[in-house]
């Protein structure tokens, strides 16, 4: 291996991962290989420096069932190649299509899915620490375009990364096909050509083998090469917002047991663009799953409706997490969005009642009486002392409520009270009702009752707030 081309190979290889810090010594790696062209180099190019940075490598190869006859030639070379190199391998069989039925991913993305899967296993097996993946340049244009064809933010305009989350990484990102191809040839690495890749079947497909070419004929014979500079200079970018958005949400979000929440006047202060990734962080924190966006790209309608809201909230995010927007909170859990059972509960006086089932708290106190009181959030109301009936109960909407809204002479049903202030049905199980003997005396966030509040003649006064 004494050549140039590969020499030029090596070195660029060795540039990628000293750049981005790929390797480091002693590194157990799980290398996946499919038997194609990239995939075989990688493992030769590994083996080269596995000498250098004492490396333990597990070749790692996945039959989709998607072409039987091939599936079989490919695993047959890539046992055989790594047998000959000395290597660990490993095999595994999968269902992409029952998969895909069950999941409803695409079969790209099934088959992409249960291969992670599948090194995951193995990194856990053999404690290994790192998958190595053979994306090159080329595939990394492809990856661009078709994110700037899907509609993508800076985010997935930077492509795909050398290295991600310290664990996966791609030491022929910036490596051109041809050249591997080269390198292939040249030092006689056997491969197999993937008959799924010549075909437009996939949209993939048809930018590597008519949409690239047109441009490069056509418009701009540079064009790859311009493009990844771009995608550079934005992953340079992205990383900087990444860093402040990181820090702005250690500080913002408050972290439970099954939930995340954090205050929205705070949240309404950042930048739109910090609101975004705050959002789709705490998105991947509760479903542990990093690529929100691709999964569920059309969150923006979700994202426009949380900013613009004046009043509280509850509504499915996507499928398995809802968001609560309860006067300045916000909680995003994970679960089914259910109407909340029954539920009543005495009150502690004085002192703070816990309503587990919407996890809230309700604190109620005598104070003293002053001349004017000054606060009006909705989370806090004031009543007459002598007006109320103890002991206080707390409980949820019952079918056929009804109260004496502050400002009317006459009664209101609950339910229309509701449906005038457009609370929608799902979130009224979750209005807590502060009942004094058979008053509603306080519908929380929204009403107290006529018939207690604060009057000339009081004088004793009760604080009651919902936290």
């Amino acid at each position: 291996m004494k050549d140039d081309i590969t020499r030029r190979l090596l070195n660029q290889a060795q540039r990628t991962i000293d750049q981005y810090n790929l390797l480091e010594k002693g590194d157990r790696i799980v290398v996946g290989v499919s038997g194609g062209i990239d995939s075989m180099v990688l493992i030769h190019i590994l083996h080269v420096f596995s000498h250098k940075f004492d490396l333990s490598l597990i070749v790692a190869h996945v039959n989709h069932g998607l072409r039987p006859e091939e599936s079989l030639q490919e695993a047959s070379l890539v046992k055989k190649e790594s047998e000959r190199l000395g290597l660990q391998f490993e095999y595994e069989e999968v269902n992409v299509k029952a998969f895909k039925k069950s999941t409803g991913f695409s079969l790209q993305d099934a088959a992409r899915r249960l291969r992670f899967q599948f090194f995951e296993k193995l990194l856990l097996k053999y404690n290994a620490n790192k998958i190595a993946l053979g994306h090159n340049a080329d595939d990394q244009v492809e990856t661009i375009i078709l994110r700037i064809l899907r509609g993508s933010g800076l985010r997935g305009l930077k492509g795909m990364l050398p290295v991600r989350d310290g664990k996966i990484i791609r030491p022929l990102l910036e490596i051109w096909r041809k050249d591997i191809e080269s390198f292939a040839n040249e030092n006689k690495i056997p491969f197999l050509l993937d008959s799924s890749n010549l075909k437009e079947d996939y949209l993939r497909n048809r930018i590597r083998l008519s949409l690239i070419p047109l441009i490069e004929n056509q418009y701009q014979s540079k064009f790859k090469e311009i493009l990844l500079r771009t995608a550079n200079l934005l992953r340079q970018e992205d990383n900087y917002i990444d860093s402040k958005a990181a820090e702005v949400y250690q500080n913002l979000i408050q972290k439970h047991d099954d939930s995340i929440s954090f205050l929205f006047s705070k949240y309404k202060s950042l930048h739109r663009v910090i609101q975004w990734r705050v959002i789709n962080k705490i998105l991947s924190e509760i479903l542990e799953e990093e690529k929100i966006v691709k999964r569920f790209p059309n969150l923006q309608p979700i994202f426009e409706r949380l900013n613009k809201s004046s009043s509280n909230l509850l509504f499915q995010v996507i499928p398995g997490i809802y968001l609560e927007k309860r006067y300045d909170r916000v909680v995003i859990r994970g679960g089914v969005l259910e109407e909340t059972p029954h539920f009543e509960i005495e009150v502690n006086f004085p002192g703070k009642t816990t309503i587990k089932e919407i996890g809230r708290e309700l604190i109620i106190e005598e104070i003293p009486k002053i001349n004017k009181l000054s606060n009006y959030l909705p989370t806090i109301a004031f009543f007459d002392y002598e007006s109320i009936q103890f002991p206080l109960k707390v409980r949820n909407f019952r079918p056929g409520d009804k109260f004496q809204p502050l400002g009317l002479k006459g009664f209101q049903k609950l339910k229309k009270f509701f449906i005038d202030h457009k609370v929608p049905k799902i979130e009224r199980s979750r209005i807590p009702l502060l009942i004094s003997g058979d008053i509603i005396a306080w519908v929380v966030g929204y009403r107290i009752d006529e018939r207690v509040k604060i009057k000339p003649e009081t004088k004793r006064i009760l604080r009651a707030e919902i936290i």
